[in-house]
């Protein structure tokens, strides 16, 4: 390849696509551009030149669809975010594992950077912490709390336990691991919470898993 046809070659790299956002795909796209940033340079770093650059888009397509960073930073988190599934097992110690599962299962490498820059961001954007708490969290504590109300229908919160705190425990475990010990979590670290913590606590014989 001649000098000229390379040059050639990297300004078409870098050209923006002609793909409009509104196609699911290209919109993927842009939105994995999004959070291989907020992983490696984080909230405050991130700008959408950066976006613009990394996706091959045009800055001002951008913020026609997505008009503050912090937008577009919880559009891509939410694209990321796994679906939560709330299921029905008649008790509430397995309806608790079966949640922590569903919450870790689309977990990836990405992710230990990605709940340090939502922290960071959270504490200097009050758009970012005003929609973290309404579109990511949310889902999360509702499928929660529609559970707990089923156990305590159901008598299966001992008097004195609060419910709250059992959702908050495990959630705080799996952060701490994340976050200070840097490791990825995964069922075990699931089952050990739910066995030896939460099903102590409601007096529930731990669960016998296979080896």
């Amino acid at each position: 390849m001649s000098s000229g046809d390379a040059a050639s070659a990297l300004r078409e790299t870098r050209r923006p696509r002609k793909v409009p956002l509104s196609n699911p795909d290209r919109r993927r796209e842009v939105l994995d551009a999004v959070l291989e940033l907020l992983a490696e340079v984080g909230y405050e770093r991130l700008t959408m030149d950066m976006v613009a650059q990394r996706a091959r888009a045009s800055k001002a397509t951008l913020y026609q669809r997505w008009p503050s960073k912090a937008r577009l930073a919880v559009a891509a988190l939410e694209q990321h975010r796994p679906h939560v599934i709330d299921q029905d097992t008649g008790c509430l110690v397995e309806d608790l594992r079966h949640l922590l599962v569903s919450w870790l299962a689309g977990w990836t490498h990405l992710d230990r950077g990605l709940a340090i820059a939502l922290m960071e961001g959270s504490r200097t954007d009050a758009e970012l912490a005003r929609l973290r708490r309404e579109r990511l969290r949310r889902p999360l504590r509702q499928a929660a709390r529609t559970m707990l109300a089923r156990a305590r229908q159901r008598g299966q919160i001992p008097d004195g336990v609060d419910a709250d705190l059992l959702l908050e425990m495990p959630l705080s475990v799996v952060l701490m691991q994340v976050l200070i010990e840097g490791e990825q979590p995964d069922r075990a670290l699931v089952d050990h919470i739910v066995d030896r913590a939460l099903a102590p606590l409601l007096g529930t014989p731990p669960h016998e898993h296979d080896e």
